[in-house]
């Protein structure tokens, strides 16, 4: 009888853990990139791979409390994904090659800051998109998630099908943001031919215009074209278009320039400044700041004093303050 009692309570314990395991609400995370990737293949799951500072980072520690680790995420999107970490630790030391496979990963998704959520579709191919810490607990965070993952269904859709079905520009709109948000240069493109000739052409000239510049290309006779064809297309700035222009040529010259020529370099910023100032209110005390602060980099003080001072006369009550600390620091180095 006491070893029938013993193997009885054997078996209770062994059927209560196995139904614990078949009811558990964690999560399991693959701390291996490639095997989770396999597991991934699969189960054709989309993949949930979390880039995170696990014993420094607060927002990460606050992402995994809050979120992560709670038995209501668990239940509302535990099975649907494949879950990876990526570690970047700092009182726990990983084996020399995991360290080495996360860098590479962290450089391969272009992650800058932790936490981030990178999601890739099914085939894990495809980056469906990225998030990070959001408010709201366990079951907002996950609906979130699932949301992002049937929009992307939606977007393929409605881009596998333009071709054949074209869409009106404003969704065409809507499709490209998206496409560009995921890192889907192709699509995006893709869109772009579309929309051109859409009743959004504006927007789609202007980020035509944005990619020559990107690409270094804004001297060809390509690009010069569609920078008259803009401009005369909004010739009183009534869409903002020489604003948009003026910033697009002011980063494609910094990213070319650097600090070397700051007068180069602002002249678009200035040139605009000048023509539509006065009424653009808006954008004129914050581009005379970063004018202020190209001249500041190359140590020419009285020229970023001189537009710093422009910006606090134009800028709104809200931002004084901080110009004229700006100001003061300016003044005081040229005292010095």
């Amino acid at each position: 009888m006491k070893l029938l009692f013993t193997l009885s309570c054997f078996l209770s314990c062994c059927f209560g853990l196995i139904q614990a395991d078949q009811n558990s609400t964690s999560i399991r995370w693959f701390t291996n990139y490639d095997e989770g990737m396999r597991q991934a293949r699969t189960s054709s799951k989309p993949v949930l791979i979390l880039f995170t500072g696990s014993d420094w980072c607060t927002w990460c520690k606050k992402l995994e409390q809050e979120v992560l680790d709670r038995p209501e995420f668990a239940a509302s999107a535990g099975d649907k994904f494949v879950f990876i970490k990526i570690d970047f630790p700092m009182n726990k030391k990983l084996p020399a090659d995991q360290t080495a496979r996360n860098k590479q990963l962290q450089k391969e998704y272009g992650v800058s800051g932790f936490p981030t959520l990178v999601m890739l579709d099914s085939q894990q191919q495809k980056q469906i998109g990225t998030v990070g810490y959001r408010p709201g607990g366990p079951k907002a965070y996950s609906d979130y998630v699932l949301q992002m993952v049937g929009q992307y269904g939606s977007y393929q859709k409605k881009v596998s099908s333009l071709s054949n079905q074209p869409l009106p520009g404003v969704e065409l709109k809507q499709l490209y943001e998206q496409a560009t948000t995921i890192g889907r240069h192709e699509d995006a493109m893709h869109i772009l031919e579309h929309g051109i000739s859409s009743d959004q052409e504006h927007f789609f000239m202007l980020e035509q215009y944005r990619l020559f510049a990107e690409k270094g290309r804004l001297r060809n006779d390509e690009a010069i074209r569609l920078r008259q064809t803009l401009l005369s297309y909004d010739p009183n700035n009534l869409k903002l278009t020489h604003y948009q222009i003026a910033v697009i040529d002011f980063e494609a010259l910094s990213r070319e320039n650097g600090n070397e020529n700051p007068e180069l370099t602002v002249a678009s910023l200035v040139e605009y400044t000048e023509k539509f100032g006065n009424q653009d209110k808006d954008n004129l005390w914050r581009l005379q700041m970063i004018i202020s602060q190209v001249f500041f980099d190359q140590n020419n003080l009285p020229e970023a004093l001189r537009y710093a001072q422009r910006s606090f006369q134009s800028a709104p009550p809200a931002a004084q303050p901080e110009i004229a600390s700006a100001i003061r620091q300016m003044q005081a180095a040229i005292n010095n």
